[in-house]
């Protein structure tokens, strides 16, 4: 196999579309403000219990730091999505974010967006000849 090419005329890195890092970094990239709404959709929460409900919800498969949660959550709010009040959590003044009827309209437009793309992936799946050997036994 030859060596694939590291840098782009521009001079960018050209990721390794081959190696599974690439793939599932961008998967919890893209699903991370998916997650966040959905967790809030549940219940108000903080920032960091947000960050430990989105790890735990999704068994450690999308695991947002709270550098990144904190900016999302600041852009829901600042979109209307989300609202925020100061409370206090074990002791200490936080600020809760609970969803809007926007945000809680945005989540189900969400769901139906990933479940399409769950569909269409399922399907180029079934037509490429069904599941690599390292998935062999589950359902296609």
């Amino acid at each position: 196999m030859t060596q694939a090419k590291t840098e782009s005329a521009t001079g960018r890195k050209i990721p390794d579309y081959s190696e599974p890092s690439y793939w599932h970094g961008t998967i919890k990239m893209s699903l991370s403000k998916f997650f966040v709404l959905s967790v809030l959709h549940r219940k108000p929460m903080h920032g960091y219990e947000v960050v430990q409900a989105v790890e735990k919800s999704t068994k450690g498969c999308c695991s947002p730091s709270e550098g990144t949660v904190y900016p999302m959550l600041n852009e829901f709010e600042a979109g209307g999505y989300l609202s925020s009040s100061a409370e206090v959590v074990q002791g200490r003044t936080r600020k809760v974010y609970a969803l809007t009827e926007k945000g809680r309209e945005a989540f189900q437009v969400a769901v139906d967006a990933w479940l399409e793309a769950t569909d269409c992936i399922l399907e180029s799946r079934r037509m490429a000849g069904g599941a690599n050997s390292d998935r062999e036994g589950r359902e296609t």
